[in-house]
């Protein structure tokens, strides 16, 4: 297989080199010349279409010729006679862009590259201030963008406290996101995957600030140009950045009730070609949780329950930093190096109260467990990004490296004391399990695209190198110390290489408009249990994700969407690790080396319709999943249960989803949003048919009304009906939270209070049965909190709109050379 694919690879990088070789400039009427682009929003890299550009004489200010982007971002202006010219590219919501050009016999036709538009511009007109504001919510061609940079629903909180005001979107007790009811989510950060996110998306999204997002994007079909690694889809986060000419900065600190608090700091610096920037947070965040779990069923013939309490403290503080400059090289070229730091401490402890009956019903021993678990993560990543544009219209090569690291630390310590029904103690137990982890990820992408009128074609090669190894061990108290026991503990390595070329080509005929998208991968994945006793499991394969997107307008208004793609979710080293965790001796944890991959087909069908106050967009979509990857419980001898993750046979989601913004006053936004589907899940554990079928629903409400004296309040309305899973169900589950934000000193500063969970019913119930014994499960984290905060902007000094620190055109850079 290896031979095959690097042959694929080998024929994709010539016919890279070839595009790159070959064009032409457009037609262009004689003594007259041309000039291209292409927009993109700052920070995210998003095309802008439908932005107005106009070309203007520098000497007389008269306007020469104009249009608008189209869908992609891409513009162009033809038969402009030789001159001088200012351009200026507007669009409501953008600030204006202007940059200055030259066209003469030598350089006819200009390639100014990407243009980056800066979000939430402002027009000053004498004394009058006209201000765009972005949709809460807008409607791509593949994806449904939250503008959360003004939202103070999540004020105080962390981007996993964010990501439960988002439609579809719901977050678990442990962090864990599900979109439209799957896990299998694919983080982005700026549209660009991170390594540090994706070791441990969890804990990355407890420790990043709700306030460092301005824009959440949702992307639940992607297309074949994106890794097809989650089966959910993606959720690409985008940071705020300040990019205008000049010194900005910005702080942010926020404060909660019982011990939390988080800040942030971001800088920037923008000057010639240069772009620096800066950035420190920092979060403390202290909450108790509490919880139960009934346990009853069969032992041999004689009946047994038992009963979990557990009351306990997680304290988490966390530190990031960011550092970063982008260098202009030319008229079309940029690079630039970033590195990221991110270091989290935690200290967990649990009162675990174990209490066992007998089949009298009558209580037999106590077990008090008292458990701690100081641990501490470190993770770093070095990313370097390059992008050309070229003088012939509508070519760009882009292409990144990036190396990241993660190490981490726990140890987990039980001390235990079992009494008797007459609370006579009757035995003690002390326990000791330390654990050592440490990753390293690099990968490396390269990009080509291309614009043949109406048309685009994008090609791209990438590879992923992982590498994992983790030291569990597990450790009993003898007579003065620690004794490690071998046949309990584990050296595990996980290696993944994942290798994939991929093309996509789209355009727009008249009112249609397609995008079609293929994907070759190859995968070498290899499981290594080092110690006790040494044992190596590969799994390697070869996969092909196709991808279709079609459109078609009926009027600016209504747009009917339908797509198509291929996905799988990769098991994790954690899944994969076949260590038992010992946390609850009744109640133990371990993972899997013989997971396979599990593979999903999507389909979609959407309708986007426009209207006075506001848009809807309401589609079905049905997702037939294949070997699914399922949390499974099996008991064991004296009752104990395993929780380990299996391959299951097959599966299906049909659903609905209708997501609408209404804006019945000028002071009034609502956003309503509602998902229902039906899960059928097929398959078997060890003999035990766990067939499973089932309705469930969730909706979301947010509004947000303008108070009198400038105040801004928000709410947002969660619920989620019961539904099965595999070997039980699981309980509805329901929150409101509710904040306010006031303007100060000029509008550059801000001042919010917010309630999260206001009536304390964000609890988590479920059910599970299995080997005979059933488990009624519920438990709490603390989520009734309440946060005030300070907000801070100091805006650019010295600005200057163009994109570099010279003027377009003729001159400087260009050449007769091709970049």
């Amino acid at each position: 297989m290896k031979p095959i694919f690097y042959t694929f690879l080998l024929l994709f990088i010539c016919s890279g080199l070839y595009a790159q070789t070959n064009g032409s400039n457009p037609d262009l009427a004689p003594n007259t010349g041309g000039v291209g682009g292409k927009l993109l929003e700052q920070g995210s890299d998003q095309p802008v279409g439908f932005a107005n550009v106009a070309v203007y004489n520098i000497e007389n200010g008269e306007m020469v010729g104009g249009t608008t982007s189209d869908i992609d971002g891409n513009f162009t202006l033809k038969d402009l006679p030789y001159g001088d010219y200012r351009l200026e590219v507007s669009f409501i919501g953008y600030e204006d862009e202007e940059m200055m050009l030259e066209l003469n016999n030598s350089e006819r036709f200009l390639e100014v590259g990407q243009i980056n538009l800066a979000t939430g511009g402002a027009t000053n007109l004498d004394e009058v201030v006209v201000t765009a504001e972005r949709a809460i919510m807008e409607l791509g061609l593949d994806r449904k963008s939250f503008n959360v940079e003004k939202s103070v629903a999540a004020v105080g909180g962390s981007a996993a406290d964010l990501l439960r005001q988002i439609p579809s979107i719901t977050v678990d007790l442990e962090g864990n996101v599900s979109l439209r009811g799957s896990g299998g989510v694919r983080f982005l950060i700026n549209g660009k995957p991170s390594g540090i996110v994706g070791s441990d998306p969890a804990t990355y999204l407890q420790s990043l600030s709700a306030s460092s997002i301005e824009r959440v994007e949702v992307i639940t079909n992607p297309g074949a140009a994106y890794d097809p690694e989650g089966t959910a889809g993606i959720i690409n986060i985008i940071l705020k950045q300040k990019e205008e000419d000049g010194f900005n900065a910005s702080v942010n600190l926020n404060a909660g009730t019982n011990n939390k608090f988080d800040g942030n700091l971001d800088l920037n610096w923008r000057v010639g070609k240069f772009n620096s920037f800066a950035g420190v947070s920092g979060r403390y965040d202290e909450r108790y949780f509490q919880g139960f779990r009934d346990q009853e069923g069969t032992l041999g013939d004689s009946l047994f329950s038992r009963r979990f309490e557990f009351d306990g403290d997680r304290v988490r503080k966390s530190t990031m930093m960011k550092l970063g400059t982008e260098y202009s090289i030319g008229q079309r070229g940029v690079i630039g190096v970033q590195a990221n730091y991110q270091l989290e401490w935690g200290d967990n402890t649990n009162l675990r109260t174990t209490q066992f009956f007998n089949s009298e019903s009558d209580l037999d021993r106590t077990s008090v467990r008292t458990e701690t678990e100081p641990n501490e993560e470190k993770d770093y990543e070095l990313q370097l990004n390059y992008s050309q544009g070229f003088k012939k219209e509508g070519r760009q090569l882009s292409g990144q490296l990036q190396y990241s690291n993660n190490d981490e630390n726990e140890i987990e310590n039980y001390d235990e004391i079992i009494v008797d029904a007459r609370d006579v103690q009757i035995g003690t137990d002390r326990q000791r399990s330390p654990t050592l982890e440490g990753r390293d990820r690099v990968l490396a992408q390269l990009d080509y695209e291309q614009t043949f009128g109406e048309f685009k074609l994008t090609t791209g090669w990438r590879s992923t190198f992982e590498r994992l190894e983790e030291d569990a061990e597990f450790q009993t108290f003898g007579v003065s110390d620690f004794q490690k026991v071998d046949s309990l503990s584990n050296l595990f390595a996980y290696e993944e290489d994942v290798h994939a070329i991929y093309a996509t080509f789209g355009g727009k005929i008249d009112k249609i408009t397609f995008n079609l998208g293929l994907r070759a991968e190859q995968a070498y994945t290899t499981s290594k249990l080092l110690e006790p006793n040494p044992e190596t499991f590969e799994n390697d394969y070869f996969k092909v994700y196709p991808s279709i997107y079609a459109g078609y307008s009926f009027t600016e208004q209504t747009t009917l969407q339908a797509s198509y793609s291929r996905r799988i979710e990769r098991p994790r080293a954690w899944a994969l690790n076949p260590f038992v965790d010992r946390g609850d001796p009744f109640n133990l944890r371990a993972g899997n080396p013989f997971l396979l991959p599990e593979l999903i087909n999507s389909f979609e069908l959407n309708v986007q319709q426009q209207f006075g106050a506001g848009t809807i967009t309401a589609g079905v979509y049905y997702r037939q999943l294949n070997d699914i990857i399922s949390r499974i419980t099996r008991i064991q001898e004296g009752g104990v249960s395993l929780s380990t993750r299996d391959n299951l046979d097959r599966g299906r989601d049909y659903g609905i989803e209708v997501i609408s913004t209404y804006r019945p006053t000028e002071k009034l936004d609502l956003t309503i949003s509602a998902n229902g589907y039906r899960s059928e899940i097929i398959g078997n554990n060890q003999d035990e048919n766990i067939d499973q079928n089932g309705y469930l629903f969730s909706g979301n409400i947010q509004g947000s009304y303008e108070l009198p004296w400038g105040i801004q309040t928000q709410f947002t309305y969660f619920y989620r009906s019961p539904g099965v899973r595999p070997q039980g169900r699981i309980e509805a589950i329901q929150s409101l939270d509710v904040g306010f934000r006031k303007d100060i000193l000029n509008d550059r500063g801000a001042l919010t209070f917010r309630v999260s969970d206001v009536f304390n019913q964000r609890q988590y119930r479920f059910t599970t049965e299995t080997g005979g014994i059933t488990t009624v499960s519920e438990f709490q984290r603390e989520s009734r909190i309440a946060y005030l905060g300070f907000q801070y902007s100091l805006n650019s000094l010295g600005r200057d709109n163009r994109r570099d620190g010279g003027p377009r055109g003729g001159g400087d850079g260009g050449g007769d050379g091709d970049f």
